[in-house]
């Protein structure tokens, strides 16, 4: 069912970008052009999400013991690159249309084919919002911004055509062209950043002060060091850790001391740890260790 919905956008909107690419070129509109583009990559980006999805439901194996759980960050950061480069040139393409010979615009028709645009990425938009479990489900949220922008967009090219039918004011087209563009960079770079750092187990959102705060509260610890946190999708945490013991404790004790400092981590979304229980030798080594022997 999810995937003859993926199908249906995907037909969906290459019939609107061919459509608008077709009537852009013919009405001297840029705006159309580049909301054309815009919903190009997200054709593109829609078969990646589809992509990661499928691998990241595959399960983990002796050479990939974590399985694809980065499946859904890779193609976040491929999509969110690949769609502000688009827009780098589309601005660059913008300042072009700005100083050169002004062309007439095809303000009506430019309505038209927006109007029809609009249509189409709102009803992308609902099944997508539809699909979406919640907002952790980052591939399908993300798609789901992208053609609710894309709905706002369309509107936008709509409301251009309207000054340049009914006013005659040509240089709106490029002007909204150039604003689209910033908007779009604007918008999709918190994307690129957070699936950047991801992907280089980076700046993560779980707060290690406040972990070790209430793992000491937990009787039997004595200190925490050598700390990694890594999330590797929005559905995966990973905890490393090597917790100083008070005293001396037998197997049992420790297994009873590692479940409640896992019922901890579990308050604080993380559903993987490796605990490694210590003597108090180490107890002076810090939280977090600076460099790392080759």
């Amino acid at each position: 069912m999810q995937n003859s919905k993926f199908i249906m956008i995907i037909i969906l909107n290459i019939i609107i970008v061919v459509t608008e690419i077709y009537y852009g070129l013919i009405a001297n509109s840029i705006t159309l052009i580049i909301d054309a583009l815009h919903n190009f990559s997200d054709i593109i980006a829609i078969i990646i999400s589809f992509l990661a999805i499928i691998y990241a439901r595959k399960s983990a194996t002796i050479t990939n013991t974590i399985g694809f759980v980065r499946a859904e960050m890779m193609a976040t950061f491929i999509n969110s690159l690949m769609l502000i480069l688009m827009m780098l040139y589309i601005l660059y393409e913008s300042i072009q249309a700005l100083i050169s010979v002004q062309e007439i615009v095809d303000g009506e028709l430019m309505m038209m084919v927006a109007t029809v645009a609009l249509i189409a990425n709102s009803i992308s938009a609902y099944i997508l919002l539809k699909m979406r479990r919640d907002k952790d489900d980052i591939n399908i949220h993300s798609a789901y911004l992208h053609f609710l922008a894309d709905s706002l967009l369309s509107f936008s090219v709509i409301v251009g055509g309207f000054i340049i039918y009914f006013f005659g004011i040509n240089l709106v087209d490029k002007i909204l062209g150039l604003l689209f563009a910033i908007y779009i960079i604007y918008a999709t770079s918190p994307l690129l950043k957070r699936s950047f750092y991801s992907l280089m187990d980076i700046e993560h959102i779980i707060d290690i002060e406040e972990i070790e705060k209430m793992i000491l509260k937990i009787d039997g610890v004595r200190s925490l060091h050598d700390i990694h946190i890594i999330e590797p999708s929005p559905k995966h945490s990973f905890f490393y850790g090597h917790i100083v013991l008070e005293k001396d404790m037998d197997i049992l004790e420790i297994d009873n001391l590692i479940i409640q400092i896992e019922i901890v981590l579990k308050n604080f979304k993380i559903n993987h740890s490796v605990i490694q229980p210590e003597s108090s030798k180490n107890s002076d080594e810090p939280l977090i260790k600076q460099n790392y022997e080759i």
